[in-house]
Parts: structure tokens; sequence; C-alpha cells
């Protein structure tokens, strides 16, 4: 039982990999801000059941819940405008970036040891990164300078949500954090709609099915991080390296419905980013 946490990080990383090539979908008949506001307030829909002890939090807290929320939001934007100019299977590679944020906070914020395990599948995930931005052939179009900062600023935003979670569930229950979290995001989203005046398409928004999938498995993959962060046995360091097993689903999703090139060669990259996994969970 005391490794059951690393059960529901696997579950996370695979619903996590599913929804890229979901929000990919979604982006062909709604705005990125209309898909984030409206899947968020699903979102938080969900959670209402499960919610009764919410406002027992200490407000210090729940201020802590929003700088989260507010990281997340700023993250979410950055990915929604990568995947815009990128293909599905290189955003999950290059979506690999943050494990090498994630594992410098773990260290330096929360005090983590960098065993030899963790530090070789660090180094493997860096060497396959390498290799699929060194062919030339790779699908690179679109891929500019602002599109290269914001996929880093999504991954590196994204290692600071992650940290914070193992900080904020050592005081909450997984329910309390996701309530609060999924009601910031819903806020802070619809504030940027109304700063934007953008204009939301009711009727795109009710056809786009990708939007109700994508919020449930948002709140079930949270949910199940949440209580794999409340372990006293995980380490951020580790979860960081077993979520990237959700570039699994991205790459099959690139080829299997977007029909994307290079399978085989990024299926070669993805063995030695796995590698590095099974090598920091085994040894």
């Amino acid at each position: 039982m005391n490794n059951l946490w690393i059960i529901f990080v696997l579950v996370y990383s695979l619903l996590k990999g599913s929804r890229e090539g979901m929000k990919k979908a979604a982006l062909k008949k709604s705005s990125s801000t209309e898909i984030l506001f409206f899947y968020t307030l699903l979102g938080f829909f969900f959670t209402l059941p499960f919610s009764k002890s919410a406002f027992s939090v200490e407000p210090i807290y729940i201020f802590y819940i929003f700088l989260k929320s507010t990281v997340c939001c700023a993250a979410w934007l950055c990915a929604f405008l990568t995947l815009k100019h990128i293909s599905v299977s290189l955003y999950g590679i290059m979506d690999l970036s943050r494990m090498v944020f994630s594992t410098v906070l773990g260290v330096i914020v929360l005090g983590e040891s960098l065993t030899l395990p963790k530090a070789i599948g660090v180094t493997l995930v860096i060497i396959g990164l390498f290799l699929v931005n060194l062919k030339k052939n790779t699908n690179r179009k679109g891929i500019t300078i602002p599109v290269l900062v914001a996929a880093l600023l999504n991954c590196f935003l994204n290692a600071v949500s992650g940290t914070m979670d193992k900080v904020l569930m050592k005081n909450l229950e997984s329910s309390q954090l996701q309530f609060w979290f999924m009601l910031f995001l819903t806020l802070i989203y619809g504030l940027i709609i109304l700063v934007k005046k953008e204009k939301i398409s009711l009727k795109s928004v009710k056809t786009n099915y990708w939007i109700p999938i994508l919020s449930l498995s948002l709140v079930v993959g949270d949910r199940f991080l949440f209580e794999a962060n409340a372990n006293p046995n995980s380490e951020v360091t580790l979860m960081t390296i077993i979520k990237q097993s959700s570039v699994i689903v991205t790459v099959l999703t690139g080829w299997l419905i977007f029909k994307e090139k290079d399978i085989l060669y990024k299926f070669f990259c993805l063995f030695i980013v796995l590698s590095g996994i099974f090598i920091s969970i085994l040894m």
C-alpha cells in the first residue's frame, strides 16, 4: 500500500497524455479561452458533490491555492499557444523538459535527494529530448522563438504547480484542494474573457463534445495526483519521472488520429525516456 501512489501517478499521467490530443481536437471548434473556461467550469461542478469540507480550509491555504491556480492558468495558456503551432507528439516530447525543472525544485525547495537512479532517469530524458530535436526532418512547422518560450514557460510553471501540490497536501484533503483550485481557475478564465471582451459562441461550445470529456479527465486525473501527493512516501522528483509516461499516449494520438510523421523515430526517443522511468522506479 505504501507504493500505491505510484499507480495513482501512472493513472494521472495516462489521463494527462490523452488530454493533449483532446485539446488539439477541441481547438477545431472553439477558441482556447472558451475551452479553458468551460472545461474548468464543468470540472468545478464535478467536484461539488465531494466538497463538503471545502469551507473549513484556513484562509492562508485558500490564498496559496489561489496562487497555484494563477500559475496553472498561465501554464495552460502557454500550452494552448504551443499546441496551435506544433504537432501533438512533438509537444508531448518537448513537454518532458518540465522534468528537469521539477527535479531541481524538488531538490532545492523540498530537500529531496537526487539519487543515482533518478539522475540516470533525468539524463536519459534529456538525451531523448536532444535526439528528437536533432533530427532535421522532424515536424518543426510553426516552431518560432515565441512558441519555444511558451513551451518552456509552460513546463516551468507546471513544475512550480507540482511542487506546490506536495506542500499543500501536507495540510489539506484532496477534495478541499480540488474544490478551491477549480473554482479559482473558473473565475480567472472568466475574468480573462471579460477583460479581452472575447465573444463566446455557445453554439460551438455545446457541440464541442471534447470539452466535457476534458473536464472529466481533468478532475479524475487531478484527484489521483493529489492523493499521490498526500502520501508521505511520495517524492516530487520520482513523481515527475513517472509522469513522463504520458508521452506514450500523446505520441500514439499523433500517430493514430492526427496521422503524424516520423513516428518510428519518436518511438525510439520514447524508448530512451521510458528506460529512464523504469530505472528510476526499479533501482
